[in-house]
C-alpha cells in the first residue's frame, strides 16, 4: 500500500486485479462552481447517518488504488451516496504501482479528478504543487456535518497527518499500526501473564519456544517495509524517532536504537526458520496455523487471527500494544488521506463524500470487511467492531502516542538501508553496534 518498501501482499493482486473500468458506477464531467446549479450542499440527509447535501447531476471521479480488500465497501458507499444525493461518483482505479504518477500528471494538468487517495510519500509534494484543496471551512460548517461532528471528532494524531503549513487539506483512512498477539490458550497452560513490554514479549517468547513444535514469535523479516514499521514503533514507544519535524535532521537516538534492534535480534532466535523471507502476512498466516505463540504485526494482518476461513485459533488470542514502559506504550501511524482536488468544480459534493465515508458508520462497514480501521474517536468505541477485531484497544493506546510512517522523498532509499541493517544483525553478518552505525549513516541522506 506504499511505495516500493510499504507495499502489502494486496498491491501483486492490484495489478491484475481490477482496473477503472471494472469500477465504473458512471462516466464523469463535472460543472462550474462549488456545486452544479440546483444542488443544496446544506440539505440535511435523507435518513440517519446518511450523507449530506443534494446534488442533482453532479459527476465526480475518485482515484484510488485498485485490487486492495476494501474496495467493495467503497463501490457500495459511493452507490449509497450517489442514491442518496443525486450525485454520481466514479472510482477510477489503477495499480498501486502506477497511482502516484497518474495522479501527479493528471492533477498538474488540470485533470478531472475531484477527490484523490493520498499515500503519505507523496501528500507533502502534492499539498506543496496546490494539487489540494483545504476543507478547514467544511470541517468547521455545522451545516456540512452531523450534530457535533468536526475536526475534533477524529484521532488528532491521526487528523494531523492531513495538514499541511498549518491548513487540513485530508481526511484519514486506511489507519492502522504494529501490536502485539499472544496466544491465551498457552499462556495460561504455562502460568504466564499477558506481557506489558517488549521484555516481557522476549522472557514468554523464550519460554514457548518449540513448546509442541510451536515457535515463541513471529514478525516480519522481509524487506517490504513492515521491518521499518515494527523498528519505527519501538523507537516511537521510547520517545525517539528517525528524524525532526522537518525531516532534515537526524534524530535516532543510539540507544533507543540499539534497544530496538535487541528486541528484533533475540525474537529472531525464537522466530521459525525463515523469518527473513515472511512479510506481514505470511507472519500472521503462521500465527493463524498455531505455529507461534507470539505475533508482532501489523493490524489488517492480524485480521487474519480473527477470522475462521483462515485462522485454526481463533478466540485465542490477546492484544497489546508495544511498549517499553509499561505506561508509556507506542507504535508507528500507518495510514493514508482522502483529498479534493483543487481543480474540482464540485468540491461541495466531494466533501459530503469523504465526510460520510470516513465517519464512524461507514469506517465500521469496511473494518468488518477488510480490518483497515478508522480515525474517529467514535470508531474505537464501536463494541460491534470491537468483538470483531479485538485488537482495537491495543490499537487506541498505540496511537495515543504514535509518529506517522515517513512521507519524504529521499525516504525510500534510506528505509531500505535502515531494513537491510536489521536483516544482517538478525543474520550475524554484522553486530548490532555496527548496523545501528549503518542506520545513522543512512539517515544523512535525510532531505536530499
Amino acid at each position: 500500500m506504499f511505495a516500493t518498501q510499504h507495499k502489502r501482499s494486496w498491491a501483486v493482486i492490484a495489478a491484475v486485479a481490477l482496473s477503472a473500468g471494472a469500477l465504473m458506477l458512471t462516466s464523469c464531467t463535472s460543472t462550474a462552481g462549488g456545486s452544479a446549479a440546483g444542488a443544496d450542499p446544506n440539505a440535511a440527509p435523507k435518513s440517519a447517518g446518511g450523507p449530506y447535501g443534494t446534488f442533482p447531476g453532479e459527476k465526480l471521479t475518485l482515484s484510488r488504488w485498485a485490487g486492495d480488500p476494501w474496495t467493495s465497501g467503497q463501490t457500495q458507499a459511493a452507490k449509497d451516496w450517489s442514491s442518496s444525493t443525486g450525485g454520481k461518483l466514479t472510482l477510477a482505479a489503477v495499480p498501486y504501482e502506477n497511482l502516484h504518477d497518474k495522479q501527479a500528471l493528471s492533477l498538474s494538468s488540470g485533470s478531472d479528478y475531484d477527490i484523490v487517495y493520498v499515500h503519505p510519500s507523496w501528500f507533502g509534494e502534492f499539498a506543496k504543487a496546490g494539487y489540494l484543496a483545504p476543507i478547514d471551512k467544511y470541517l468547521a460548517d455545522p451545516k456540512r456535518n452531523p450534530t457535533g461532528f468536526s475536526a475534533a471528532s477524529y484521532l488528532p494524531n491521526v487528523l494531523a497527518q492531513g495538514k499541511y503549513n498549518g491548513t487540513q487539506y485530508c481526511l484519514p483512512d486506511f489507519v492502522s499500526t504494529i501490536v502485539v498477539g499472544y496466544r491465551t490458550d498457552l499462556f495460561a497452560a504455562a502460568g504466564l501473564a499477558a506481557p506489558k513490554t517488549v521484555s516481557d514479549v522476549l522472557a514468554d517468547a523464550a519460554k514457548l519456544n518449540s513448546k509442541g513444535g510451536t515457535a515463541g514469535i513471529v514478525m516480519p523479516g522481509k524487506a517490504t517495509g513492515a521491518v521499518a514499521d515494527v523498528f519505527g514503533s519501538l523507537l516511537t514507544a521510547q520517545g525517539n524517532w528517525w528524524y525532526n519535524a522537518a525531516g532534515t535532521k537526524n534524530t535516532l537516538d543510539s540507544t533507543a536504537a540499539t534497544n530496538a534492534l535487541d528486541f528484533y535480534t533475540s525474537a529472531a532466535k525464537y522466530a521459525p526458520t525463515g523469518v527473513l523471507n515472511m512479510a506481514v502476512d505470511d507472519a500472521a498466516t503462521v500465527a493463524a496455523q498455531g505455529k507461534a505463540a507470539i505475533v508482532v504485526d501489523t493490524t489488517p494482518s492480524l485480521s487474519a487471527l480473527e477470522d475462521p476461513a483462515k485462522s485454526s485459533t481463533v478466540g485465542k488470542w490477546g492484544y497489546v500494544p508495544l511498549a517499553f514502559d509499561a505506561s508509556k506504550p507506542g507504535g508507528e501511524l500507518i495510514y493514508w488521506n482522502w483529498c479534493i482536488s483543487s481543480n474540482s468544480k464540485s468540491k461541495d459534493a466531494a466533501y459530503s463524500f469523504l465526510q460520510y465515508y470516513t465517519d464512524t458508520a461507514q469506517q465500521a462497514k469496511v473494518a468488518l470487511a477488510a480490518a483497515t480501521l478508522g480515525a474517529t474517536k467514535s470508531f474505537y468505541e464501536d463494541k460491534a467492531v470491537t468483538s470483531k477485531l479485538p485488537f482495537l484497544p491495543a490499537v487506541n493506546a498505540a496511537l495515543s502516542n504514535s509518529n506517522p510512517q515517513p512521507s519524504l522523498a529521499s525516504w525510500p532509499a534510506i528505509q531500505n538501508a535502515i531494513e537491510t541493517s536489521v536483516q544482517q544483525a538478525i543474520q550475524g553478518s554484522k553486530t548490532n553496534a555496527q548496523a545501528v552505525t549503518d542506520m545513522q549513516t543512512a539517515l544523512a541522506a535525510l532531505g536530499k
